[in-house]
């Protein structure tokens, strides 16, 4: 299993691939080696968050975990840990069409077990609301990559609340367009442009709600 860590970590894709189906052919567990993929997640955020990585690293994690998740043999989520089975609701603020910070964490969610909606970009604080209602979700992630988008982070949230289930789950708001120094949204529960350390975020939620 140390072999697919390192593999892993090292992002190196044809190997990390190759080294599942060997596990799987001499009859590895399903959760095993997801626990070891895990593992080699947890060593791309060490070196991401040490500067030897950057956002295209994560980005291809992201699409690796994807990928490893659809092979034949791997397919299917009953052996993913119950405790991160959590549901995550998504989308970009209205008059935004960004979403490659977005795209990050839905790979990373669903990679570590999470059950993901995207609403897409450019959604109005209304269809937020509606997602709130139809999904009820845990967590809700709110997108803003555009500076004069902001103002409809505050809109959307004030949708939310109208919900009546704002108690009843968190929000996470994220993108370019936050800065600590600048911003301050007291009405979410967290905010970063660090697509990693909202990763990090959910899953504390998540294990604390299921706790």
């Amino acid at each position: 299993m140390h072999k697919l860590i390192q593999l892993t970590i090292d992002l190196d894709i044809n190997n990390v691939k190759e080294e599942v189906n060997k596990l799987l052919s001499i009859g590895t567990n399903q959760k095993e080696i997801f626990q070891g993929l895990l593992k080699g997640l947890d060593g791309i955020g060490k070196k991401y968050e040490l500067g030897e990585y950057y956002i295209g690293e994560l980005i291809v994690a992201g699409m690796l975990m994807k990928d490893i998740l659809a092979m034949e043999g791997m397919k299917g989520t009953d052996f993913l840990p119950p405790v991160n089975r959590g549901k995550f609701l998504v989308g970009t603020v209205l008059e935004d069409i960004h979403d490659i910070g977005k795209g990050i964490m839905i790979d990373m969610l669903t990679a570590m077990g999470f059950e993901v909606v995207d609403l897409g970009v450019d959604v109005s604080p209304d269809k937020f609301a509606e997602g709130v209602l139809r999904h009820r979700p845990h967590i809700v992630g709110i997108s803003c990559v555009l500076t004069v988008a902001v103002e409809n982070i505050f809109k959307t949230i004030k949708a939310i609340e109208q919900t009546g289930l704002r108690e009843s789950l968190k929000i996470i708001v994220g993108g370019a367009a936050l800065d600590k120094r600048y911003f301050s949204i007291e009405s979410a529960d967290a905010f970063t442009n660090d697509a990693y350390e909202g990763i990090q975020i959910c899953e504390k939620w998540i294990k604390e709600m299921n706790a």
